[in-house]
């Protein structure tokens, strides 16, 4: 057994290098001398080869004499023979051979060569020289001390470059850059930076993204954050999709409604809009006081009017027409209000399944505080009630015949991209005068047309009257409208539609009046259907394609009514939800032409159902996406509602209205209660000749009449009839003097006047004006033929100079052939 001569590792017999430390070990052979001295040399401890042999112990044992071989030497095989027992692997040196016992006497035999005196054994081959065994463990040394050097530079490199390349992101996830990191450049026109930008900034960095849309104050579009991002943490590029948050602009957030209000005053003031909170009437014992119960936008919805910005409807109790009557069964909820002393009537109006026999709104509205009076529940229905609901009705002439003008429909309808379209149905009760049933009367118009020349939409093509042809006796083959076709739709189409644009303004096709020549019209009795025309065209106009729950939608498209291509485009989309109503708004963006020229009023019109196969397509085709679906939520006349501020919260109360910045529908609520405050001031005309108007209606300083107390004209007074209290989008409200202000010779009032027999010369009558509201849209009033609503303006003849309506205006009328107001002649609020 052997060891290693430098650490001392155990060997096999013949190995010539450690196999620990490397170190290279002498050769296993070894003499022992028989000199005079008899000293035996070990040759086979190699780190003592270069030292002197000490003494044997004094317990070593003699050596047996060998015969006829004294002189040989024993080898010696184990290098820890000499060493103590527990401990042979400790270097020790090297014992002196034990001494030779003379042998018995034996007879002497000739010898080749006198015995020679024992000399000191040589180291083995390879060690003779103290000096090479030396540099061979210097070489040896260097040898290992380069191997570690070379490991430890190896694994120094491969640590700064793992580092270096963790560093730079080239494994072990990426943090996600801020947008001013990702190099995105800031939109020139909202000065943000886009969620657009940033979603494809990311992209290029290999990152995955989902993005939402949230409502803010930034403008649509804008980047607000990232969702539950840590900027120090480190995120998979292949399997963690970063959520950008995209704003939506201002809004209110899904789930607003239903909530305490004080819960919502927060996030609703941070929208950047004006916010205004109004008392809503509702059963408190089911809901309770302070809960947000509607608001316009609905849940969910953008804000479509920044300078309205956002209402908010809180539960309150009060005598009224609760908002909770939405959802009841109809017939119930008939029974509750005539049992309170209304004057009830159900009226039908398209629904989602879900409400169909529940009341869906009412007029007055839900939450309205009221006390009597006409009340029209509106009660849902599917397609099945549509021939039902558009009738005339019993006890009229025509009960057998649809009104084109009854179409059930009502409520805000949007798509899910947030696009939205009121479309209002109003109701009155028409007495006939003769003790009969009084009649139902309804309209519909849409938000997309307010206070424009037609805003009263139609289902069917009436050619001037108000009946279309009867569905039971008529002839549907013949009849191009999607009313005739049994599948349960219908059109909704601006009743101008048909009219040949002339000009500025517009002729009727179907009952000639003139022709248009040079984009003139020639007046009544003037040319025939075959006379040519100059200057004339038919325009594409709004045009919607109404689906109750239960019409035949695959029915309506397989017939060939929509666009091929788009038809194909919709069936990759999902497809629409049947179980709400819903309409597909006809869009002139997608049309190469929106505008034929009519050479004579015999010309069909590509853009109506005017006859069958005749009109062009429509586009887009029905889809989850471009369909506009009933909003399952009752707005409240939010004008007519008392307006409140909260007191906690942190949302800012909006400042008080005052004259100059009060909104139309908050004047008309003050003026219908009798408060002029918010119209009261200073008002001047250019030659700067001024009035005064104050809070109670009294008017003063006027030029060429005496001072008198104004009021607002009713519906059967003179010009009251399009004053805003009665037509929503009127731009103005109507002002009469006080009935005493009509003189005559007979006496004082209108009746006496007129019962006098006194003439129109000889009756001085009350003063008229009209209050025209701040950033009004008149300008029909200077370019349609028959510019309603107005108070009598002749055919859209006016000044060359519109009065601006920068600010308010009074303007004062006659009673009969007036012109549009001129900037010269109205008196503008100082």
């Amino acid at each position: 057994m052997r060891f290693c001569t430098n650490c001392g590792n155990k060997l096999d017999d013949n190995a010539q290098f450690c196999t620990a430390c490397g170190t290279a070990q002498p050769a296993t052979h070894g003499t022992t001398g028989n000199g005079s001295n008899g000293t035996a040399v070990n040759t086979t401890s190699g780190n003592y080869a270069n030292k002197i042999s000490q003494p044997a112990a004094d317990n070593t044992m003699p050596s047996i004499p060998l015969p006829g071989n004294a002189n040989a030497s024993a080898p010696t095989n184990d290098r820890n023979a000499s060493m103590p027992a527990d401990n042979r692997q400790t270097t020790q040196r090297p014992a002196p051979a034990m001494a030779t016992t003379p042998a018995p006497a034996q007879p002497t035999q000739p010898s080749a060569q006198p015995a020679q005196p024992a000399q000191p054994a040589q180291p083995a081959s390879g060690f003779a020289d103290p000096g090479t065994a030396t540099a061979v463990r210097k070489h040896t040394k260097k040898t290992l001390i380069i191997a570690i050097a070379a490991i430890v530079v190896v694994a120094l490199v491969a640590t700064i470059v793992g580092f270096g390349t963790y560093k730079a992101q080239m494994w072990g996830g990426k943090t996600v850059p801020s947008p001013a990191e990702l190099g995105v450049v800031k939109s020139k026109k909202t000065h943000e930076f886009t969620a657009a930008d940033v979603e494809k900034s990311l992209h290029k960095r290999g990152f995955k993204t989902v993005r939402e849309k949230t409502f803010s104050a930034k403008p649509k579009g804008s980047f607000l954050k990232y969702r539950g991002i840590d900027a120090h943490k480190r995120y998979s590029t292949s399997s963690q999709p970063i959520t950008i948050l995209a704003s939506g602009g201002p809004g209110v957030p899904k789930g607003t409604s239903g909530q305490p209000v004080q819960n919502v005053t927060n996030n609703l003031g941070s929208m950047g809009v004006p916010v205004h909170y109004y008392k809503v009437i509702t059963d408190t014992s089911k809901t309770k006081e302070g809960t947000v119960l509607t608001t316009y936008p609905s849940d969910g919805q953008a804000v479509t009017d920044a300078k309205t910005g956002i209402n908010v409807g809180v539960a309150t109790s009060g005598d009224g027409v609760d908002y909770s009557v939405v959802g009841q069964n109809k017939d119930q909820a008939k029974q509750q209000y005539a049992g309170k002393g209304f004057n009830v009537t159900l009226v039908p109006r398209f629904s989602s399944k879900k409400m169909i026999g529940k009341i869906v709104d009412s007029q007055p509205k839900p939450g309205s505080a009221t006390n009597g009076g006409d009340l029209f529940l509106f009660y849902g229905i599917d397609a099945s009630g549509m021939d039902d609901a558009v009738r005339f009705g019993p006890g009229s002439i025509n009960d057998d015949v649809a009104n084109a003008f009854y179409a059930p429909v009502g409520g805000t309808y949007c798509t899910k991209a947030g696009s939205c379209i009121n479309l209002d149905q109003t109701v009155t009760l028409e007495n006939p005068g003769d003790g009969g049933t009084p009649l139902l009367n309804t309209s519909v118009s849409s938000s997309e047309l307010p206070g424009k020349y037609g805003t009263a939409l139609n289902f069917c093509m009436h050619g001037g009257d108000p009946g279309c042809a009867s569905r039971s006796t008529g002839d549907p083959s013949k009849q191009a409208d999607l009313f005739y076709k049994n599948k349960g739709a219908f059109e909704l189409m601006d009743q101008s539609i048909d009219q040949i644009t002339c000009g500025t303004g517009s002729i009727a096709r179907w009952d000639p009046m003139g022709i248009c020549v040079n984009g003139q019209s020639t007046g009544p009795d003037y040319g025939s259907l075959d006379s040519p025309m100059s200057g004339a065209s038919y325009e594409m106009k709004l045009h919607y394609v109404f689906f109750p729950v239960g019409s035949d939608v695959k029915g309506v498209v397989d017939s060939g009514y929509f666009d091929k291509a788009y038809v194909a485009k919709a069936k990759k989309q999902k497809p629409v939800d049947t179980s709400r109503p819903f309409f597909i708004r006809r869009d002139k963006s997608l049309y190469k032409t929106t505008k034929v020229n009519v050479p004579n009023l015999k010309t069909t019109n590509p853009f109506v159902p005017d006859k069958p196969g005749k009109m062009v397509p429509t586009k887009p085709a029905p889809s989850d996406e471009t369909a506009y679906y009933l909003v399952d939520e009752t707005q409240p006349d939010w004008s007519s509602l008392p307006e409140f501020t909260i007191s906690k919260g942190g949302n800012k109360a909006d400042p008080k209205p005052n004259a100059k910045n009060a909104t139309p529908d908050q004047i008309t609520k003050d003026v219908v209660n009798g408060d002029l405050s918010l119209i009261a001031g200073k008002y001047c005309n250019n030659a700067n000749e001024c009035l005064q108007l104050d809070k109670d209606g009294n008017l003063t300083g006027m030029k060429n009449y005496h001072d008198t107390k104004i009021h607002l004209a009713g519906a059967k007074e003179a010009w009251g009839e399009d004053s805003r209290q009665n037509w929503s989008n009127s731009p103005y409200l109507t002002f009469n003097g006080p009935d005493s202000d009509y003189k005559c010779p007979a006496g004082t009032g209108m009746q006496l006047c007129y019962d006098s027999g006194a003439s129109e010369a000889e009756i001085q009558k009350p003063v008229y004006v009209i209050y025209v509201f701040k950033n009004a849209d008149t300008s029909f009033w200077y370019t349609k033929d028959d510019p309603s609503p107005s108070p009598g303006f002749d055919h859209g003849d006016g000044p060359t100079t519109a009065a601006k309506t920068d600010r308010p205006y009074l303007d004062f009328i006659g009673y009969h052939m007036n012109s549009a107001p001129a900037d010269d002649s109205v008196y503008h609020l100082q």
